[in-house]
């Protein structure tokens, strides 16, 4: 629903609230680790939360028509957890008469998306992620922190970082298990299953190809966090179950997305956001199994998606989801040097 301030529906004024994070769009807020959470326009100038709300609303219509077309496969595959998305609030609503008063006093009417809150870690995956990463002398104070209890990771299947590679617990001046990134070789470290792992990039593939070929949305700077359960929809197939805990995978923020032309151009422009984004995405050549995984879904759930379509249409979409997968497994040829070939049955080979 979007709220344009004319009439409210009645409602109890919120709670307090307190800060769970913060990015380039605003300040995130919520007053539990269940319900609503409240992101304030208050950051970038160039950031736009009408269009993170428009995107939003796309993306989780999109999804919707991607499963009534694979019943099959989306009972028996994990699936992207996607925040509700509850309504559009402008600075001049209405809303803000009985809600002000839930943020600090220093805070003024701004516009607002509020969205369903992505539940945080429990206290036993944040104690593992503490004792394995964080310096000694700064344990107690992180267990101990109100901040650091809004967990939530950041899979970073592209990139591989050890602690001990750039830096030591010495010259660590900062902490957080807020957006925790964990890197592809942390999770070597953890002994998090290869599978798991694969299933990760398998879900950001399948997220990704609707959003192309359903959504026409390029996906352009959009976030993956790892993180409890949807309490709306706990299908045990999207729960997935390793040292980190019960946890699903979940996408977020959309206010940098933009349309995709469904032509050469949209694609290229959807590759240049693959590799501008932070480095969720498995890296062909760099983590080849997991770009397997990554890459034969990509085109399965393209192929599903383009059913949608007359055959002329369907045709010219799969054709440019398999020039998504070429184009950026070329970038990676130039960036790493080595090439790619694909055989018969589709084993994935690097020279």
């Amino acid at each position: 629903m979007q709220d344009k301030g004319s009439k409210e529906r009645s409602e109890e004024p919120i709670s307090k609230l307190h800060t769970i994070g913060a990015g380039f769009c605003g300040t995130v807020w919520a007053s539990s680790e269940r319900g609503s959470a409240y992101k304030r326009e208050d950051g970038g100038e160039f950031r736009s939360l009408q269009n993170d709300y428009n995107m939003h609303q796309r993306v989780l219509q999109s999804l919707r028509k991607f499963e009534g077309l694979d019943q099959v496969s989306h009972a028996m595959s994990p699936e992207i957890q996607v925040p509700d998305c509850r309504r559009f609030i402008t600075a001049d609503s209405d809303w803000w008469a009985s809600n002000k008063q839930a943020f600090p006093s220093r805070y003024t009417a701004c516009n607002v998306l509020e969205s369903q809150r992505i539940p945080p870690f429990p206290g036993r995956t944040r104690s593992l992620l503490v004792h394995k990463y964080c310096p000694p002398q700064m344990v107690d104070d992180i267990m101990e922190s109100e901040a650091n209890k809004d967990c939530l990771i950041r899979p970073y299947l592209g990139r591989h970082r050890r602690w001990s590679e750039f830096r030591t617990f010495s010259q660590i001046q900062v902490f957080s298990l807020r957006n925790f990134p964990l890197h592809a070789s942390q999770m070597d470290e953890l002994d998090i299953p290869l599978e798991d792992r694969q299933h990760y990039a398998r879900i950001m593939a399948r997220t990704l190809a609707i959003m192309h070929w359903i959504g026409n949305i390029d996906g352009g700077d959009i976030e993956f966090v790892l993180a409890p359960p949807n309490e709306n929809s706990r299908r045990s197939v999207d729960i997935i179950l390793n040292c980190l805990g019960e946890h699903s995978v979940w996408v977020l923020d959309f206010d940098c997305c933009k349309d995709m032309s469904v032509d050469d151009a949209g694609v290229r422009r959807a590759v240049t956001a693959f590799w501008q984004n932070d480095p969720f995405y498995p890296r062909p050549i760099r983590e080849p199994l997991l770009w397997a995984a990554f890459r034969v879904e990509y085109l399965q759930s393209s192929e599903v998606a383009t059913r949608l379509y007359d055959r002329a249409e369907a045709v010219k979409r799969r054709a440019l989801s398999k020039l998504f997968i070429d184009l950026v497994e070329d970038q990676a040829c130039g960036r790493y040097g080595k090439t790619i070939t694909c055989t018969e049955n589709e084993k994935y080979v690097v020279a």
